[in-house]
């Protein structure tokens, strides 16, 4: 009769468990989606706040965490940028994103051999075809004004892509 009680109270305490987990990630999902909704409109101060929110309830969303760096880059906090992509970067080394905005930091501090490291880990990260456009573009830009010409392109890719 004991055993069923602690076996009843155990079951109990799984589903009340449950239940706070399923909470929670609605809470985390919320404030992820106000978070999103401000910075869509430049509100960067405010999305910071949100995303912060949902990076106490889990520290381990590497998207959430570069998109609260570039809230930071764009109210002209570097620093605090730049440390959330690095975290970003300890959680998932080939993130791209992440890369390629320590690369627009860099460069913004004409850093240009720092950002060009960074965007050619950004490359080798196999990015999304519009983000490979922008590392691309960014490179460029960066050779142009040493007075270099383009990069060879890789193996098999065409004129115009990444």
């Amino acid at each position: 009769r004991r055993l069923r009680r602690h076996d009843l109270l155990v079951r109990v305490r799984e589903l009340r468990a449950r239940r706070v987990d399923r909470l929670l990630l609605g809470l985390l999902q919320a404030r992820i989606q106000l978070a999103d909704v401000l910075y869509d409109t430049a509100n960067w101060s405010e999305a910071i706040v949100h995303y912060r929110s949902a990076i106490r309830l889990d520290p381990t969303r590497v998207t959430t965490l570069v998109d609260m760096g570039v809230c930071y880059y764009n109210l002209s906090a570097t620093d605090s940028a730049v440390v959330l992509f690095q975290r970003a970067l300890v959680l998932d080394p080939k993130q791209p994103v992440a890369l390629f905005n320590l690369g627009v930091v860099a460069e913004s501090q004409q850093k240009d051999d720092e950002a060009m490291q960074y965007y050619h880990r950004a490359m080798q990260s196999n990015p999304p075809e519009q983000m490979g456009q922008a590392v691309s573009e960014a490179m460029q830009r960066i050779m142009k004004r040493r007075g270099q010409s383009a990069p060879p392109l890789p193996k098999g890719a065409a004129p115009g892509t990444p």
